[in-house]
């Protein structure tokens, strides 16, 4: 990647950061570049919308009037649209911009392997949003399953299970249409975190309704996944029906949404269970317990971290190490391509009696 930063040898200086796209996602950006000391906000990006809090920051309208004027800035932060992240990537990328792209990396896989193409041809790294692998918990839940404590993997259940108001769709009528609907917006982050923890998901089933709201965008589903390691999971979503059982719910890490303290996912082996992000872990009293002795319970790892912004600043922390020192992304653009491709694979089994295979090269 190109050096387009000043030459300040200090170790902690000020990375230049702009933020390309201002709506619900974009101005949480904004204020957590604002509020950490490693990083300038060094202008912000949107056609329409404009930060109220940044009324000293250069502002532009078009992606191409900010290219024109990003001599000193470092990095991109793109929270627009999903159809255009690739459109607005590729320009960043060859002015020699690293990129931290919102989830979902792109519109479609044909979009995110040209994302992942041109971030291989410039050597700018992307680094996509799905903010989730950044909290404790997940890391130590994904420590937890490689240390053999849940034994072999045997599946997972997960429920996300939400009311979205009125006025969250008419903010945004795209949220209507294809695309828009809670498998793209919301479960792929669970695919994320699925794959994260359990490994690649080879097979899907699915089922969706758009029977609530009638929209061109589903507003209900049901998914079965299977794993290369032979682990199977379902998933139940909705953006219709109001519960408790949903990660936001658990981890109180969206200020739109309440914290139930309820989890959303059971993750199940030989040898135990374990319910995230509450990291409580069920087990037989002993190796050879099974259904007719007693199941204990305990906690396996500290939740206190989560909640408020905790797993974006560590995600921006991380982009900034990356721009810096040149880490490895958590979540790359391979990993970003590959929950797309599951995402569109889910689309296409949503039909009575059909699976489809998740291509994998």
């Amino acid at each position: 990647m190109a050096n387009r930063g000043n030459d300040v040898s200090a170790e902690h200086r000020e990375l230049n950061i702009a933020v390309i796209g201002a709506g619900l996602i974009g101005e949480r950006h904004v204020q957590l570049v604002n509020a950490l000391a490693d990083f300038n906000l060094f202008a912000t990006v949107d056609p329409v919308n404009r930060p109220s809090s940044n009324d000293t920051v250069p502002h532009f309208e078009n992606i191409e009037e900010f290219l024109a004027a990003s001599d000193g800035c470092e990095g991109v932060i793109i929270a627009t649209p999903n159809h255009t992240h690739k459109s607005i990537a590729e320009k960043c990328m060859r002015n020699g911009l690293a990129c931290l792209i919102e989830k979902p990396l792109a519109a479609n896989s044909v979009d995110a392997v040209g994302i992942l193409k041109v971030s291989e041809d410039t050597g700018c790294p992307v680094l996509v949003g799905h903010h989730r692998r950044h909290h404790a918990v997940s890391l130590q839940l994904k420590e937890i399953i490689e240390s053999g404590k849940l034994g072999r993997l045997v599946g997972a259940q997960l429920s996300w299970m939400l009311l979205k108001p009125d006025e969250y769709f008419a903010a945004g009528d795209w949220r209507t249409k294809a695309g828009g609907g809670p498998v793209w917006i919301n479960l792929i982050h669970e695919i994320d975190l699925l794959r994260f923890f359990m490994g690649e998901i080879t097979e899907v089933s699915a089922m969706l309704s758009n029977a609530v709201r009638g929209t061109e965008a589903e507003d209900s589903g049901v998914i079965n996944m299977r794993f290369e390691n032979g682990a199977i999971a379902s998933a139940i979503l909705s953006d219709t029906a109001p519960s408790p059982w949903h990660f936001e719910g658990g981890s109180g890490e969206n200020p739109n949404i309440a914290r139930t303290g309820e989890d959303g996912l059971r993750v199940f082996g030989t040898k135990g269970a374990i319910s995230f992000p509450s990291m409580t872990y069920w087990a037989h009293e002993n190796e050879e317990g099974h259904w007719g002795t007693r199941i204990d319970s305990s906690t396996v790892a500290q939740s206190s971290s989560m909640g408020g912004e905790a797993a974006l600043t560590a995600q921006l922390t991380h982009f900034g190490k990356i721009i810096r020192d040149g880490e490895s992304p958590l979540v790359s653009a391979r990993d970003g391509l590959q929950s797309v491709r599951v995402v569109e694979t889910i689309h296409r089994a949503a039909v009575p009696g059909k699976t489809e295979p998740v291509d994998l090269n």
